[in-house]
């Protein structure tokens, strides 16, 4: 039986679930915003806290450069994880510029199946979900069962209640180190070939996959 966290702060939520999942926990990022605050939040409570992040091979240089960045201001295990097939393999296996024939089979090669490989070792994941990030994500509860391979996995939200404001007042107050891109219009970063910089910061995903119907990557869908 899960507790009800629906009004714990975020460190009470992180504070759970160290408690509860000890060595077998840990974060994921993409050096967005909200991953910065949770990595600084989590770091308080558990110095040295689990943290991966997945280098697609398609990130943008101001990206890969947060890794360093982020290893020399906050207290975490950074472990980045990397996608079986290289760019040049995937290209001949499935084509050139899969992410425009196929984007949701590039996001499960370079995204959701290294992801699933790191999940099996867990028995929890703490992600950055909010609510305010659009409609896919209105509904992101703040601790949830859900299952990988058939494997049970608790995932939790602890900013699910945040706003974008929120987000940031947090991070410039505690002068945490952010992706330059954002002072560039972009407000959500991922892969390079599918983000666009956008006028419109109130839609914080309106950038991502500009143009297509798709608005996840699929690891908040299918894991």
């Amino acid at each position: 039986m899960l507790p009800d966290l629906e009004n714990a702060t975020p460190t009470e939520t992180l504070k759970w679930g160290f408690e509860q999942f000890g060595d077998r926990i840990a974060l994921s990022t993409a050096f967005g915003p909200t991953g910065l605050v949770l990595m600084h939040l989590a770091a308080q409570v558990r110095p040295g806290v689990k943290v991966f992040f997945l280098d697609t091979r398609y990130h943008f240089d101001e990206t890969l450069q947060m890794i360093d960045r982020v290893r020399a201001r906050l207290d975490v295990d950074l472990e980045v994880l990397t996608p079986e097939l290289t760019v040049a393999e995937q290209a001949r296996q499935h084509g050139d510029a899969l992410y425009v024939i196929n984007p949701d089979r590039c996001c499960a090669i370079r995204k959701v199946e290294p992801t699933r490989r790191m999940l099996s070792g867990l028995d929890a994941w703490v992600a950055g979900l909010r609510r305010d990030q659009g409609s896919t994500r209105a509904q992101v509860p703040v601790v949830e069962r859900r299952k990988v391979d058939g494997r049970p996995l608790v995932k939790l939200n602890p900013l699910a209640r945040w706003t974008h404001k929120d987000v940031w007042r947090h991070v410039f107050a505690h002068d945490l180190p952010y992706n330059p891109l954002h002072d560039d219009g972009y407000a959500s970063i991922g892969c390079w070939p599918c983000t666009a910089a956008t006028p419109d910061q109130s839609d914080e995903r309106s950038g991502r996959w500009a143009g297509s119907s798709k608005t996840e990557c699929g690891l908040h869908t299918l894991l």
